[in-house]
């Protein structure tokens, strides 16, 4: 490559949803004061302060909450609580085949909660006694069902006829937005086959699959696609990092990325909108968190620069940042410095870029990240890493628990049913006994066991 990628803005205001951690702890306090009840109506505050007066009754006993295309009903009753949410409707034809894949489901995907059949409705139920319903819990139960709502419903609608339940609230993008996503993928994605076939002459294969796959983020970033084509997206990832040859797994990015630039504008614009969102479906990544992360990714691209690799430079952090802004809710200091290096260094000549990539890089290791401010106001102000994790400690237990739960997912697919169920029966145990430091050290063993299962698959 002669010349960095462009930066293209999103083409739509940013759909994050965070949890309020100080309400999070006010829930928990509740909750230990036997103040069931109000520790749920806490909670559900904690997820979006409005809830209560859009989708509760007066007295803060039943809610009805959509998530994308689902919609969770939650029931407190004096003894119990129980949560439940409609899925889907099985189909005339092939409803046999599509029962065995939610069978599997059942184990694999879904944690506490599990589908039902209520006559030809297929249902997420989940159910505990009041006493059994601190907070985190509840919040792990509700981030399970909305993730797999969200995730599965298209792919099966696809596959098996299956249809909604519910019919969800988008907006779709107005006709200006999806032509300046078309327009922007037809540009990188070009720029990225491109380069992974002037890379593939070169046998640099590793720099053909690090474009192509921070490419992939990059579309994911400025476009946000919802449906079928984020599954397609997560489904082409996963298959570009299989234990196979690189020249296999450059071939599958390569293909990808050219049915990609291929899809008709109309088809594309199907997956383009914004929908009513419950809880984030993003985990939350501290500054301190993605620091230890980069810092082999730092290492190595600071001795790459000292031998002028300025291509392996600009393309392993163009993957990482990417990477990072696609797939996670991050401090939104630490967001608006990524972006303003990728925005610095846009269109520039490769060492240029490389240079300015490599310096923020830099600043987030040293912990020197500035503020966002207008027309670059006030660039000498340094922040102030400190006060971002003091802040961040406030949230503490809520955090990573939500960030426990968003790997889930992929978990389910690393470890054993009985290994998931062990580790949250002491997880559980540990709420219920207010015992903070045991959660705190079960989680991190449990996410040390997801990266160790997932690591050792590719």
């Amino acid at each position: 490559m002669k010349q960095s990628f462009p930066f293209i803005p999103p083409a739509a205001e940013s759909q994050l949803v965070y949890t309020d951690g100080e309400l999070m702890d006010e829930a928990v306090e509740a909750f230990q004061n036997h103040e069931y009840v109000r520790s749920l109506n806490l909670l559900i505050d904690a997820l979006d302060s409005d809830f209560r007066e859009r989708f509760g009754n007066q007295d803060g006993t039943s809610f009805t909450i959509p998530h994308g295309s689902i919609v969770v009903n939650i029931d407190i009753k004096p003894e119990s609580l129980h949560i439940s949410a409609d899925f889907l409707r099985l189909p005339d034809k092939g409803r046999v085949a599509m029962l065995r894949q939610i069978a599997e489901m059942n184990i694999e995907n879904l944690m506490l909660a599990r589908f039902v059949k209520n006559g030809d409705i297929l249902r997420m139920e989940y159910s505990c006694p009041i006493t059994d319903t601190h907070p985190h819990k509840i919040h792990s139960v509700l981030f399970n069902i909305c993730a797999v709502g969200d995730k599965y419903d298209d792919e099966l609608c696809t596959r098996f006829n299956a249809t909604r339940c519910y019919t969800p609230k988008v907006t779709p993008y107005t006709p200006q937005q999806v032509d300046a996503v078309y327009n922007a993928l037809q540009t990188v994605g070009q720029l990225a086959l491109n380069a992974a076939d002037d890379y593939c002459s070169q046998r640099r294969y590793i720099y053909a699959w690090t474009i192509l796959c921070g490419t992939i983020y990059q579309f994911s970033f400025f476009a946000n696609p919802q449906g079928q084509l984020i599954n397609e997206i997560e489904k082409a990832v996963d298959a570009m990092n299989d234990e196979r040859p690189i020249e296999e797994l450059v071939s599958r990015g390569k293909t990808f990325m050219s049915k990609l630039v291929a899809m008709p504008k109309d088809d594309l614009a199907k997956d383009l909108y914004t929908v009513d969102m419950m809880v984030s479906l993003k985990p939350f990544i501290s500054i301190q968190s993605i620091r230890e992360d980069f810092e082999s990714l730092h290492d190595d691209t600071t001795e790459a620069m000292q031998k002028r690799d300025y291509d392996q430079v600009v393309a392993r952090i163009f993957y990482s940042f990417y990477k990072l802004l696609s797939d996670s809710n991050i401090p939104l200091t630490l967001e608006a410095h990524i972006v303003k290096a990728l925005r610095e260094s846009a269109d520039m000549p490769i060492k240029d870029a490389a240079a300015i990539l490599l310096k923020a890089l830099d600043q987030i290791i040293e912990g020197d990240i500035e503020p966002q401010s207008d027309d670059d106001e006030d660039e000498d102000d340094d922040f102030d890493i400190d006060e971002v994790e003091e802040e961040d400690d406030d949230e503490g237990l809520a955090e990573a628990h939500a960030n426990v739960m968003a790997a889930h997912q992929k978990m389910a697919e690393a470890m054993s049913g009985d290994d998931i169920a062990a580790i949250q029966r002491q997880m559980d145990d540990a709420l219920k006994a207010g015992n903070v430091q045991e959660y705190m050290r079960l989680a991190t063993e449990l996410q040390m066991r997801i990266i160790n299962s997932l690591g050792s698959q590719q």
